[in-house]
């Protein structure tokens, strides 16, 4: 029994010979394909996964996962290409080479299992990343876990591309080269993403904030909401947000509040010339004595000195330390010792001195 199949070979029906035998072939290797993958993932489930749960670690298990599915598409393939081969069909008919045709397609059907198979394992470092990013006390690592597995499938996403068409016989080489006049044309039209880009690798390297700290960079302050491929958002303290690209951190200074172990007071405390020098020195030390008494400060370093005769009061220096950063907290201890200032300045008779002005008028004296 011979089977006839018709063929379009350059708009001309050609017929193609099969005989029962081979086409019997073809159908046994195709059942014997998915026999074999049936073995193949049960042996696999079955046995070795059995095995590896017994194991104290679980990256065999992720990989076995990962690989499982990928290979039993893989022996599909190859049933299909030896049962397709059984056929004996001829390498040309008419002006249609078959042999070619069956080749592409081999390699388009290997090229994309083998881009399921990375996408997979890449599943399976995205994984441990995640954990990892997780067990970080930074969360700036969060947003850096999805990003990192953007990149890795991009990247696996190029070399397939590039190998199926090495594959199909088209010359990289000369196309890289046809494109280089483009790709600088798209280079110079991308500099600005290009820019960002090396941004955000230097946010996730360097890590000059997390999440949620109080940053200033260039003109904009508030907290950090997001960190993403292009830009980061910045919440301003108005509730505005801000997209700042990311290329913005490669040319500007990144001031990080929060990252502060403790806020600075400094002021210029202004009393009345008509304080004497013995009430100058209580008030000095009485200030000292506030800071030293109060938990809330850094003794590490202080100072209160009385630093100048000003144009309408006697000026002294306060200069210290609260332990707290937040800033809700540090206005509460500010406001405390001012307060306690205050307190001390009523009890010594000491007054507060602000801007005025003395005139004098000679009575004598005639226009």
């Amino acid at each position: 029994m011979i089977l006839m199949i018709p063929i379009f070979g350059n708009l001309n029906i050609e017929m193609v010979h099969i005989s029962t035998k081979d086409l019997l072939i073809f159908f046994i290797l195709i059942f014997l394909s998915f026999v074999a993958r049936f073995f193949f993932l049960y042996f696999l489930d079955k046995k070795i996964i059995t095995l590896v749960k017994k194991s104290k670690t679980e990256m065999d298990d992720q990989i076995l996962h990962a690989v499982r599915n990928p290979l039993g598409y893989f022996i599909l393939l190859q049933g299909f290409y030896l049962a397709i081969f059984s056929l004996h069909l001829p390498d040309m008919i008419g002006m249609v080479n078959i042999a070619d045709y069956l080749d592409n397609a081999y390699i388009l059907g290997f090229s994309f299992i083998m881009l399921y198979l990375f996408f997979k394992l890449i599943d399976v470092i995205g994984f441990y990343v995640f954990r990892m990013a997780k067990d970080s006390d930074n969360m700036l690592d969060d947003q850096f876990a999805p990003l990192l597995i953007k990149i890795l499938r991009i990247f696996v996403i190029i070399l397939g591309v590039i190998f199926i068409l090495q594959n199909l016989g088209y010359s990289i080489a000369s196309l890289l080269a046809g494109l280089g006049i483009g790709g600088l044309a798209f280079a110079l039209a991308a500099r600005d993403t290009i820019g960002n880009l090396f941004g955000s690798f230097t946010i996730f390297s360097d890590k000059p904030f997390h999440l949620g700290d109080w940053v200033r960079i260039g003109d904009v302050e508030g907290t950090v909401e997001e960190v993403g491929f292009r830009s980061t958002r910045i919440r301003r303290f108005d509730q505005a947000q801000v997209v700042v690209p990311n290329s913005h951190f490669t040319i500007n200074d990144v001031t990080n509040f929060s990252a502060m172990k403790k806020r600075r007071i400094k002021f210029n405390l202004g009393v009345t010339y008509e304080t004497s020098p013995e009430q100058m020195t209580k008030v000095v030390d009485g200030i000292k004595q506030i800071i030293k008494e109060d938990h809330k400060f850094d003794h590490t370093f202080s100072m209160v000195h009385f630093t100048e005769f000003g144009d309408f009061s006697l000026n002294i220096f306060i200069y210290c330390f609260t332990k707290t950063t937040v800033w809700d907290e540090f206005l509460s201890v500010r406001e405390e010792f001012n307060l306690k200032i205050m307190q001390l300045l009523e009890k010594l008779e000491v007054e507060i001195a602000f801007p005025s002005q003395m005139i004098y008028f000679d009575k004598d004296k005639r226009r």
